[in-house]
């Protein structure tokens, strides 16, 4: 994820967005996620984020959900996790959270368009 173009810059494209919020909102359906909080996001990195960690902190201490079952559907392993969790540990944990799960289900869009673009040649 470390090569990945900076995420903000790329949440400006509409297209990448609505694709994002899609794919945002999949991943968190399927992991059971209480609410659908990603329809009413903006064009805009920071909302974004706020919303995702207090999306988080509000799910955490549900008995049914799991931040872990989240960051596995969205294809976080746990060596990533740590090793982004210790690259950041001034900061906080849902905040760092936050911030992974945009850069993964960021990635994972860019991916998705770039082979559908291949395949449209």
């Amino acid at each position: 994820m470390e090569n990945l173009p900076d995420s903000r810059n790329q949440l400006n494209s509409k297209t990448l967005f609505e694709a994002f919020k899609t794919q945002l909102k999949k991943d968190f359906d399927q992991s059971n996620f209480l609410f659908d909080f990603a329809a009413a996001f903006v064009q805009d990195y920071d909302v974004i984020h706020e919303r995702i960690m207090k999306a988080l902190q509000h799910n955490e201490n549900r008995t049914d959900f799991t931040v872990m079952r989240l960051l596995n559907r969205i294809d976080i392993s746990e060596p990533q996790l740590k090793r982004y969790v210790a690259e950041n540990k001034n900061e906080d944990r849902l905040h760092v959270l936050a911030e992974l799960i945009i850069k993964r289900v960021l990635q994972k869009v860019v991916i998705k368009q770039f082979y559908k673009d291949k395949e449209d040649l």
